[in-house]
């Protein structure tokens, strides 16, 4: 009975969660990776999988908020369980967007906009890995938060640099306007990916500030 109840603890469940946000991550960069090869299969079955993996993450997000408003407790109050959950939530939701972009118009990258989405899409994996890591981190010890922190941060500055080195590319070559708009919007979502992830692990660098009082 112990170990059941065990298994359905919020620490458990929080690991849960942060691993099938890490999964959107690398199934999403797997699809775009396999865009930019032109291996049309391989990138619609990683957009399913990211889509899959997406909605058992919004099935788990609601028994955490059951959990979350049980007698349980946790180190984080109520509320900042809470703003975690969705954060997650909010992160994988763009992630499935990125993967429905790419099922339904797949136009071919010129050489410049295929290394920078394979380079975005890397950089958003080694994202991905570096949340799990924070989040199991902190539910263990909350010295352990900063540097990971510090390396999320780092690679978002790499993402964003790259994204407007794409976005000047877009606008000095002018390619058609169906695929100009899509291009652009694509590579502002994976962007945008980065930066949430970077505003998420900013906020858990204040409750590690708030909790360490």
């Amino acid at each position: 009975m112990k170990k059941e109840k065990d298994q359905n603890s919020m620490r458990v469940l929080f690991t849960k969660d942060v691993q099938l946000l890490n999964n959107t991550f690398q199934s999403m960069k797997s699809a775009i990776i396999a865009y930019c090869n032109e291996n049309y299969d391989a990138m619609n079955a990683n957009s399913e999988e990211t889509i899959r993996i997406e909605k058992e993450q919004d099935r788990l997000r609601d028994v955490l908020f059951e959990k979350i408003f049980s007698k349980e407790t946790m180190v984080f109050s109520r509320m900042d369980r809470l703003k975690m959950v969705k954060t997650m939530d909010t992160i994988c939701d763009e992630a499935e967007i990125v993967v429905r972009k790419l099922m339904h118009h797949s136009p071919k990258p010129d050489s410049e906009i295929k290394s920078g989405l394979e380079f975005i899409a890397e950089k958003n994996s080694d994202i991905g890995n570096q949340l799990e890591k924070l989040i199991i981190a902190i539910l263990e010890d909350f010295s352990k938060g900063k540097e990971l922190i510090k390396i999320i941060t780092d690679i978002r500055r790499e993402v964003r640099d790259r994204h407007w080195l794409l976005l000047n590319h877009l606008y000095k070559n002018n390619p058609n306007p169906i695929d100009f708009f899509y291009f652009q919007n694509l590579v502002k979502t994976l962007a945008k990916i980065a930066d949430r992830a970077e505003y998420f692990a900013d906020d858990i660098n204040s409750l590690l500030c708030k909790y360490a009082l």
